[in-house]
């Protein structure tokens, strides 16, 4: 994000003293958006930050102020719900700002400032682009609170160096997913969770699975699965626990051993060479370890690359939406996206 640093750096001095931020986003940059709240939260100066799916904050919502600030997340810049987000934003009297891909117009009625990540991807999963507009979001987060307190709460290395080194590690996992792939394909149901910013990374790669694979996966917030959701699980399920140090790590550890009582399998990522997890799961993959706003980038690789080798042993086209068979292209049709 070297090119934009500059305009992020001036980007943060007009948030420095707004009333809110708000981050929106459909799908995956809804995702995106959740991270980006962890990372203004953690480092952004006790900014006040919420993520809102782009749907629910056009149609339902708060009210809006001359002094708050709107960022929407678009991979290709044009989503129905988070144009009109921006606009109902611009039309409040907010400032708004767009992180979108590359070959989108610099200017937009709806935007302020525009930032732009990556070439447009050929898959519709958008995996790149997701990293990259994290990478966007964690850079003004490092501006903002600095420029909100004068300290380097996130150090600049962190950002150049340690996540980059940590990410290419973290992509010489791919044996590992491919392996995972070959054994559980035949699961009945892929159930994903972790706490904080591991919750949306459950998510996000719950999503990918069913995307790219066209496999039922569901990925929610451990606390949640906890609460009800474990009670329809089977022993022919497949779990995949992300634990990472942090808050939430003891409580998802906890879930390994429910996971073991009822007779099914799960498959663990983490940071630590001895990890609770470790010891009892079907499969592990260690990642570097790097502050835990930042394990949402590095726990995401192999598994990202998980769901890819599921749609390779199914047989799936990882990159199309599913839009090659003609049922799910004229259902497709029916809406605007």
């Amino acid at each position: 994000m070297q090119r934009h640093d500059g305009a992020l750096e001036a980007l943060a001095a007009r948030i420095a003293s707004a009333g809110r931020v708000f981050v929106v986003g459909t799908g995956t940059s809804h995702h995106a958006a959740l991270i980006g709240e962890h990372l203004l939260r953690v480092y952004g100066g006790d900014v006040a930050v919420h993520a809102y799916p782009a749907f629910d904050f056009a149609l339902y919502g708060p009210p809006l102020g001359a002094r708050d600030w709107v960022i929407g997340i678009s991979h290709r810049g044009n989503k129905n719900y988070t144009v009109q987000s921006l606009a109902r934003a611009r039309a409040a009297g907010c400032s708004t700002a767009l992180v979108t891909g590359e070959g989108n117009p610099d200017g937009r009625a709806e935007a302020d400032a525009v930032f732009h990540t990556v070439a447009q991807e050929q898959s519709s999963t958008h995996t790149i682009s997701y990293i990259a507009a994290i990478a966007v979001l964690s850079t003004l987060a490092g501006h903002l609170g600095h420029r909100r307190t004068g300290a380097r709460i996130l150090p600049k290395r962190v950002l150049s160096d340690d996540v980059p080194a940590a990410l290419r590690e973290a992509l010489t996992r791919e044996a590992d997913a491919a392996a995972w792939a070959r054994t559980h394909v035949g699961r009945r149901r892929i159930w994903l969770s972790g706490g904080g910013p591991s919750a949306v990374t459950a998510l996000e790669i719950a999503l990918k699975i069913k995307e790219a694979a066209y496999l039922g996966a569901e990925g929610m917030p451990i606390e949640t699965f906890l609460h009800g959701p474990f009670q329809c699980a089977a022993p022919e399920d497949l779990f995949v626990l992300i634990a990472p140090a942090g808050a939430a790590q003891e409580r998802v550890a906890a879930l390994g051993g429910m996971v073991a009582d009822i007779g099914a399998a799960y498959l663990a990522v983490g940071d630590a060479a001895r990890h609770p997890l470790q010891a009892g799961a079907a499969g592990w993959c260690a990642v570097p370890p790097v502050p835990e706003p930042f394990t949402a980038l590095t726990c995401l690789v192999p598994l990202q690359l998980f769901a890819y080798h599921l749609a390779l042993v199914r047989g799936t086209n990882p990159d199309g939406f599913r839009l090659d068979d003609p049922r799910f292209a004229k259902a497709r049709a029916r809406i605007q996206l």
